[in-house]
């Protein structure tokens, strides 16, 4: 009863955060179940308080030439958040992930050919690691960002954190910047409509990975180098057990193909932010 009038409260005005808080208590008492903390999960059953529908914002080519033109100018956000939010764009990676990122998950970054992520498990949602090859506009950004930080950096994070007791950034900061960055468009300027369009349906950093997984089918890659990318794994006995390969090569071709086309779009006007984190 408690749970549920607890559930009950946060739905009135965060019905997705109810679900969650839902699914966070469920796991607590199944471990407590389970290291015999208590007799019986009293959740177990409980169905969740707000229906979710499945989301599937993604931006046009328009849109995403404003938003990065709009990160080039970091109104209302930090430069490292800017440039997490760029990642995001040129990689599909999860905000978390690129929130998180240390400097000891970099590999290569002396060799453009070579250079990669490599994510340990427990920073993934699938509980794998994953290898994100760096295309060369991700490796320019980030090689940008370590040397911007090399004389004030902690030397552990790759983007810094306005909080004094964090080392990484935190994911909501992605969330708070991009919003307040689409707010802060003048539809009055040039290209109002699409301001407004962005403004009407404010993208989520989530969002923007959505977006690249969008692009990618749209140019053709193949639904099993874009799992790939973006660390879906296969379910089926073959892919848990058996094909261990990383399709490294395969995904590095697929993020130069996404470059070469954001690129295009994005045009004369904005691409030298793409060469990353000016510091102005």
């Amino acid at each position: 009863k408690d749970i549920v009038g607890l559930l009950d409260r946060i739905k009135e005005t965060a019905p997705v955060s109810a679900n969650r808080t839902h699914s966070i208590l469920l796991i607590l008492f199944n471990w407590a179940l389970d290291s015999e903390l208590v007799q019986a999960n009293p959740i177990a059953g409980l169905k969740k308080r707000a229906k979710e529908e499945a989301k599937g914002r993604t931006l046009t080519a328009d849109e995403l030439r404003i938003l990065l033109q709009a990160l080039e100018e970091r109104k209302g956000v930090t430069i490292d958040v800017a440039d997490a939010l760029k990642l995001i764009i040129l990689t599909g990676q999860r905000p978390g992930e690129i929130v998180g990122l240390v400097r000891s998950e970099l590999r290569d970054l002396g060799d453009p050919d070579q250079a990669r992520v490599e994510f340990p498990a427990a920073r993934m949602k699938a509980r794998r690691p994953h290898v994100l090859p760096l295309a060369p506009c991700a490796h320019r950004l980030i090689a940008d960002v370590i040397q911007r930080r090399s004389a004030d950096g902690d030397g552990i994070s790759v983007f810094a954190s306005k909080f004094a007791r964090r080392e990484t950034l935190a994911r909501h900061s992605l969330s708070g910047g991009l919003a307040r960055l689409v707010a802060g468009l003048d539809p009055e300027k040039k290209h109002g409509e699409v301001v407004r369009s962005l403004q009407a349906d404010p993208p989520t950093p989530h969002d923007l990975r959505r977006t690249v997984a969008t692009g990618l089918a749209a140019l053709g890659v193949s639904r099993e180098d874009r799992k790939a990318v973006f660390a879906h794994s296969e379910s089926d006995v073959h892919g848990i057990h058996y094909d261990k390969y990383e399709r490294s090569r395969e995904k590095r071709a697929a993020l130069q193909l996404w470059e070469t086309y954001v690129t295009t779009v994005v045009g004369r006007e904005v691409k030298p932010l793409l060469g990353a984190g000016s510091t102005k």
